[in-house]
C-alpha cells in the first residue's frame, strides 16, 4: 500500500501550518479523504472544522 506525506501548506483548523501527517492508502495519485481522516484523528485531531480539511487538495501531498 502506498504512503504518503501531507503537509499542511497554512493552518489547517487545529492543525499548524508545516505540520506532517504520514498516510497509507490505496488510492493512487493521492490518498482517499477516509485515509487522511483516519491519520487526523490518529494524530488528535477530532474536531469537525479540522476534520474538514482531511481532501488531499487541502494539502502538500509527496508519495513516499
Amino acid at each position: 500500500m502506498p504512503a504518503y506525506k501531507l503537509t499542511a501548506p497554512r493552518q489547517l483548523g487545529e492543525v499548524p501550518k508545516g505540520f506532517v501527517l504520514q498516510v497509507a492508502s490505496r488510492r493512487s495519485p493521492t490518498p482517499d479523504s477516509t485515509d487522511v481522516e483516519r491519520a487526523l484523528r490518529a494524530a488528535g485531531f477530532t474536531d469537525n472544522n479540522t476534520l474538514s480539511y482531511k481532501a488531499s487538495g487541502n494539502w502538500k501531498v509527496e508519495k513516499q
